[in-house]
């Protein structure tokens, strides 16, 4: 192909809710890059996105639910015997060496898998996961080693829970870091001043808020019951505190009840989802603390960097964030007490920056929304051997 040309790709994932890997991937549409251009076929339709992906002119696929694994990959293979598509891109972690199977046989030149996360089905344990991760650590990776011409992942961490050993020794594989668009914290910034913004939410103008972003459910992935308990030590200490949960899912009325016996119903705030996570941050949050079980990468945490805010998270996080940005991030155990939190937490408060110190933080990292979209393009060109 030319360099005139865009490049013509087909992104698989579930669907195009508002999750970490579809946000990524719009963020990258909004760039309007000429070089490139998206299509997805997706398991699931009625997303949030689906509309803005069509203004784009993306082409949106559904295909048959995976565990009719026969009638979805013949779907897939004629969606790409009859579109030509020079890469297919598939984001995940369980099933992605069947459908790169089917791509290398449909003769796409591109055959990308792509992990996003360090377990299996959020971390779900019983007698069907012990055959589903046996087959995703044989027959999975078999397919993927055999067939896939770059083996991508969102943090080292993710791909060495992909690959086991092959991840340090094999060349096509590297991390491809989902970047955070920058422009919308310098938007945010100028939008609000952060009393306004406050009374808006409810927020009384002296709190000093803890603020936390992120699904409750329907796996305890956040760990939002510790988070709680963190908090409940805080409160404990200084009446000025407040913690913001923005977020909502099946693990939502669990979690009210332990806000209920703490009895701090007035001072956590839980809105449910947030369409403005700069302006959050930026005018809302004192502080962020993220005690995950585990993150493939912390989108959010590289939010928080670019509102000037400082990270409190566990140290089961992936050093591809704590290692890169530890001026701005400290992890600690889960192991530690609630206290030890808590610790922590008051020390950050006091370590927060401005919005232009962390942006510039950000932009000099490989995990802006640009960074990604160039490493994109350079990962696709070179097999396509188009020059940069």
């Amino acid at each position: 192909m030319t360099s005139k040309e865009p490049i013509r790709v087909l992104h698989s994932f579930g669907s195009l809710g508002k999750g970490g890997i579809e946000t990524w991937l719009i963020n990258i549409l909004r760039l309007r890059s000429d070089e490139i251009r998206f299509d997805f076929i997706l398991g699931k339709l009625g997303g949030a996105y689906e509309e803005e992906v069509r203004s784009y002119g993306c082409r949106i696929h559904q295909a048959p639910p995976i565990r009719q694994l026969s009638k979805n990959l013949r779907f897939l293979q004629n969606v790409l015997i009859s579109n030509h598509y020079d890469v297919y891109h598939i984001h995940g972690e369980e099933f992605m060496g069947d459908s790169v199977k089917v791509a290398a046989n449909a003769g796409i030149p591109v055959r990308i898998v792509h992990c996003h996360n360090t377990v299996l089905a959020r971390g779900k344990k019983n007698f069907e996961m012990k055959i589903r991760s046996l087959r995703f650590k044989t027959m999975d990776r078999f397919r993927i080693l055999h067939n896939a011409t770059d083996i991508l992942a969102c943090s080292n961490d993710a791909g060495r829970f992909l690959l086991g050993h092959h991840w340090q020794i094999d060349s096509r594989c590297k991390p491809l870091y989902c970047g955070v668009p920058l422009d919308h914290f310098e938007k945010a910034e100028k939008s609000w001043t952060r009393h306004d913004f406050r009374a808006s939410l409810g927020i009384p103008a002296d709190a000093i808020v803890i603020g936390h972003a992120g699904s409750m459910g329907p796996s305890s992935q956040k760990n939002h019951f510790f988070l709680l308990e963190i908090f409940r030590e805080l409160a404990e200490r200084n009446s000025r505190y407040f913690l913001y949960m923005a977020g909502d899912g099946p693990l939502r009325p669990a979690i009210e009840k332990v806000v209920r016996q703490y009895g701090l119903q007035d001072r956590i705030l839980m809105p449910g989802l947030c369409n403005d996570v700069p302006s959050l941050m930026i005018h809302g949050f004192d502080v962020h603390l993220l005690p995950s079980l585990y993150e493939g990468l912390p989108v959010i945490g590289l939010e928080a960097i670019a509102s000037g805010l400082f990270t409190v998270c566990s140290d089961t996080i992936t050093r591809d964030f704590t290692g890169f940005f530890s001026q701005r991030v400290v992890p600690v155990s889960l192991k530690a007490n609630a206290s030890v939190w808590a610790d922590r937490v008051e020390e950050a408060v006091r370590r927060r920056i401005s919005v232009a110190k962390g942006i510039a933080i950000i932009a000099k990292s490989p995990f802006s929304i640009q960074a990604s979209l160039n490493n994109m393009l350079g990962i696709y060109k070179h097999r396509l051997k188009i020059s940069c």
